[in-house]
């Protein structure tokens, strides 16, 4: 899971608490990717659950809660590397909800096919619109991680365009 690897790694620089992983999270990763507090607090109870955290002081405060120091254990170094070292096998996209529908459609004559993947074509073409517009807006050399991941997703459009042409030459809805 990205997020508890994300965050051992920024725990890995120096003990933190959570807002301080929220905010650095939101400053490495970029605000594309969004993190709530709650899922802050929530994966750290896991990590020290699992050994990889744990407590090391608890920081008093007049009106608040106390804020709750972690720091990263010699075997939450160790899940951080062997984490990092492993490739990403899993494709996000076998599991694909639009591949379900365009099943049920042509299979069992549910809908019609032709506007089922004209209306995913307008959908991936609006969503190309604003990647491009995000594109447009980013200095590659001042952030070059937010400038690669929304490279990546256009590709990733271009493909599930590239792929929907295919699903009308192949099952015949031109």
């Amino acid at each position: 899971m990205a997020i508890k690897h994300a965050l051992l790694g920024l725990l890995a620089e120096g003990p933190r608490h959570g807002y301080e992983l929220k905010t650095a999270f939101d400053e490495t990763v970029g605000e594309r990717w969004s993190l709530n507090i709650g899922q802050v607090y929530n994966t750290l109870n896991r990590l020290a659950r699992d050994g990889y955290v744990v407590l090391r002081e608890e920081v008093e405060q007049e009106s608040r809660p106390d804020k709750k120091v972690y720091a990263i254990t010699e075997a939450g170094r160790e899940e951080l590397f062997r984490w990092l070292a492993e490739p990403v096998e899993k494709p996000r996209r076998l599991k694909d909800e639009f591949y379900i529908k365009l099943v049920l459609c042509k299979e069992l004559g549910y809908g019609d096919l032709h506007s089922l993947i004209w209306n995913q074509r307008r959908a991936y073409l609006q969503l190309m619109r604003v990647l491009r517009e995000a594109q447009s807006e980013i200095n590659a050399e001042e952030d070059p991680f937010t400038a690669l991941l929304v490279e990546g997703g256009i590709l990733h459009v271009e493909a599930d365009l590239h792929w929907l042409d295919r699903c009308e030459e192949m099952l015949g809805t031109e």
